[in-house]
């Protein structure tokens, strides 16, 4: 018995053995596998360049506009969407939104402008009766993306604020446009060295179509950081026909996307805070960019009018609120401001504003009372198309600022 016993004992004794000399070469081979696995992917992530990913997937106009590392993903991901502003359209149909010629004067003969002979930079104003909208898909090669020309202002009677709102509020258009506009400025602030306004870029690198393309590759990126090119450039045309109308106003040309994309707002509030510091005469910040709008099949949509025989992007207002957590309750003066320059687009020029954009975040609008995100175009517009929005936008801001000066 006694032996039969130790017998029992040591057969029981060497599995159990076994099994954890098993479990400890599991283990420690686990381990080291993990380390292996460890170096090797530390020592592929010190070698990995974001920008060489990048410009293996995107041509990008200028590396530099490339982080390092921060962000890369999400540039990655803006540069294949066009950026934030990035909106999917579908009105279907393969041209556009208007159903007639441009309607300037409906005794006028239909032109004869079409892509065969795309619009340029012409001597003399183009003609009246010019068809902007004309489009000839079969012009466009197998591959490629139509640069499609759109009205996208809902067709505004004179003087009329149309919105687009994404947000649950209700907004009481003609209520704002009756009561005080909010923002005090009198004639003796004209004219100095205290800024009322303060032009930023939030998204400074977001750029344009070449002038008079009919369509562009799927592989390009309307982004640059040469600042005469990108919406920089918009902006200036904006800051001289402000200070030349005796509008004291500063330009910042700081591409806040460049630093980081995805931390652009942050970086924008902080840029806003100090000016507003040590300028507190501000009362009107303007964030211009440029819109970006894809037909559902990828083609692009260019928003277009024509004003005084130049032909202009279209230009959209955008106004925050507070739906969606910001610390915003007063937007709705914001707001009052966006509906009193809208009826003046809207009355002065046909075909330019689109309805204003009411969104959930607040876009850095709580900063001011006077703060306005401005969409100029979208990545399909040429910069010349922008540059003349500019100019005949600037020119409502700067009634609308010196007809609401105080004695």
């Amino acid at each position: 018995m006694q032996n039969q016993i130790i017998d029992y004992g040591c057969t029981t004794a060497r599995p159990f053995i076994t099994r954890l000399v098993s479990a400890l070469t599991a283990m420690v081979g686990g381990l080291m596998l993990c380390a292996l696995t460890c170096h090797i992917i530390s020592t592929a992530a010190a070698e990995w360049s974001p920008t060489e990913t990048a410009r293996e997937c995107f041509r990008f106009p200028d590396e530099a506009t490339l982080p390092d590392r921060e962000g890369a993903a999400q540039l990655l991901l803006s540069a294949a969407f066009f950026g934030s502003d990035a909106l999917y359209f579908d009105e279907g149909e393969e041209n556009t939104g208007m159903t007639e010629p441009y309607p300037v004067n409906p005794s006028n003969s239909h032109g004869e402008e079409s892509p065969e002979a795309p619009i340029g930079e012409p001597s003399t104003p183009i003609p009246s009766d010019t068809d902007i909208y004309s489009y000839d898909r079969s012009l466009v090669p197998a591959g490629q993306l139509a640069i499609l020309p759109y009205d996208l202002t809902s067709r505004a009677d004179v003087g009329e604020v149309l919105l687009s709102n994404t947000t649950a509020y209700s907004i009481d258009i003609n209520a704002l446009l009756q009561a005080p506009y909010p923002i005090v400025t009198r004639p003796e602030e004209y004219s100095t060295d205290k800024p009322l306004v303060l032009i930023i870029h939030t998204h400074g690198t977001e750029a344009y179509s070449e002038n008079g393309a009919l369509y562009c590759s799927p592989s390009a990126v309307q982004r640059s950081s040469h600042t005469d090119e990108n919406m920089i450039a918009v902006g200036a045309v904006m800051a001289d026909l402000l200070n030349d109308a005796g509008i004291p106003t500063i330009h910042c040309e700081i591409m806040h996307d460049l630093e980081s994309y995805t931390r652009s707002y942050n970086l924008a509030a902080d840029t806003i805070q100090k000016y507003l510091a040590e300028y507190p005469s501000i009362k009107y910040v303007f964030d211009v960019h440029r819109d970006a709008i894809v037909h559902t099949n990828g083609d692009l949509i260019r928003p277009v009018t024509m004003i005084n025989g130049e032909v202009a992007a279209q230009v959209m207002l955008l106004v925050g609120t507070n739906e969606k957590g910001a610390d915003h309750p007063d937007w709705e003066t914001n707001m009052t401001v966006a509906a009193h320059l809208q009826t003046r687009l809207s009355a002065t020029y046909t075909r330019f504003a689109r309805p204003i954009n009411i969104r959930g975040a607040s876009f850095n609008e709580q900063l001011t009372p006077g703060s306005l995100l401005i969409e100029i175009g979208s990545a399909a517009n040429s910069l010349k198309e922008a540059k003349t929005a500019a100019k005949y936008l600037t020119y409502s801001i700067i009634d609308m600022i010196k007809d609401n000066a105080k004695e």
